[in-house]
């Protein structure tokens, strides 16, 4: 009987030591490294209603911003109809004249590529604009405005046109022109266009071989106020969040939605009134002040551009060297975050990874400005 046990205690060894060993291998709790663990904190819920911030700043102290002047191996041009956007250690510029389109190395802002042709002419642009997309395999999408043709923008600087999902809307009539466009998906994009009543948000999609168009959500903010110019904003997407906001120009409102609209937050610090007797003059919007004028959709926030003047204000400052432009950071909820004065006027886009800000001045042929965001 013995024996017996001792060939099972024998037989058992080898286990009971591989076990023994594979105990002592395993870590403890203590010597764990706590940094390796990711902690997901899931999106809370958008909160709908309408919030009233009419005399109230919700931002707290503003802070002011100096820009670093970049000259060098900038290229030299004027800013007009300027659009940036910033993907990886790329920035992406559109501006109005020969090139079109412009690929700048970062942080340092050397010129590296041109892309596209000025002109009326097949594949040129006269009327174009950028579209962010989180598809890493080419820079962004351009879509002209005068022919509803889109293109990605590949790294190597050349423009592949893409047939779908705009290729339907060149067979019917246009309320006007789309120019706020952003990409939830391949095929699948979000845009603001003319509507009955003002301005709308629509959706169009490819699905199997149709192309389906919807309304997302009415712009509108008075039903007896039916002009689109009126509604004029920037629209931006955050597909990852399931949100998308509208800043609107002439009204300090901005919208906050998911990408159905199902759920709606109006942040509204309305203050001045529209005056609807300038939609009916020559340059009469001008009169109205400017309150949002351009977006940056990023991954943790959303930027709008603010102005709170009239561009007749803004043209008189600018001429006594008095330049200045706001910029709001909002969540993709809609709560303020911080609220930043620039000491320069331009178009812009935001790198939030690296906390940087670039703006393209209107005011100088080596146009950029970089600004660290805190």
């Amino acid at each position: 009987m013995k024996k017996h046990l001792l060939y099972i205690m024998l037989a058992l060894l080898p286990g009971l030591v591989f076990s023994c060993q594979n105990r002592k291998e395993q870590p403890s709790v203590q010597e764990m490294n706590m940094d390796s663990v990711e902690t997901i904190v899931p999106f809370p819920e958008l909160e709908e209603g309408e919030i009233f911030l009419k005399n109230k700043n919700p931002f707290g102290e503003m802070i002011e911003l100096s820009g670093k002047y970049i000259t060098g191996d900038t290229a030299i041009f004027k800013t007009s109809e300027t659009e940036m956007h910033v993907k990886g250690n790329r920035l992406i510029m559109k501006n109005r004249g020969n090139p079109p389109f412009r690929i700048f190395s970062l942080p340092d802002l050397r010129e590296i590529r041109t892309a596209g042709i000025s002109g009326r002419g097949p594949d040129e642009f006269i009327s174009s604009t950028l579209i962010p997309s989180g598809d890493t395999t080419f820079l962004c999408y351009v879509f002209e405005n005068t022919n509803h043709k889109l293109y990605k923008l590949q790294k190597n600087g050349t423009l592949e046109y893409c047939r779908y999902p705009f290729e339907e809307k060149k067979k019917r009539a246009m309320f006007g022109s789309e120019r706020e466009l952003s990409n939830v998906s391949e095929n699948d994009f979000l845009y603001v266009d003319n509507s009955p009543t003002g301005k709308s948000i629509y959706r169009i999609a490819l699905q199997g071989d149709s192309v389906i168009t919807d309304e997302v959500f009415n712009l509108a903010l008075n039903p007896n106020r039916k002009s689109p110019f009126a509604y004029i904003g920037s629209f931006a997407v955050n597909a990852k969040k399931n949100r998308m906001a509208y800043a609107y120009k002439y009204f300090k409102i901005i919208k906050f939605m998911d990408l159905d609209a199902g759920t709606v937050r109006t942040i509204n610090f309305e203050r001045n009134n529209f005056y609807d007797n300038t939609l009916y003059k020559v340059d009469g919007l001008d009169q109205n002040i400017t309150h949002y004028w351009k977006v940056c959709a990023q991954d943790e926030y959303v930027y709008f551009l603010y102005s709170g003047r009239t561009p007749y204000d803004v043209a008189k400052e600018n001429q006594k060297q008095n330049y200045y432009i706001y910029v709001e950071q909002y969540d993709w909820n809609g709560d303020p975050i911080q609220n930043f004065k620039l000491d320069q006027w331009g178009y812009f886009t935001v790198d939030e990874k690296n906390h940087k800000l670039y703006l393209a001045s209107t005011s100088y042929d080596d146009p950029f400005f970089e600004y660290t965001l805190p």
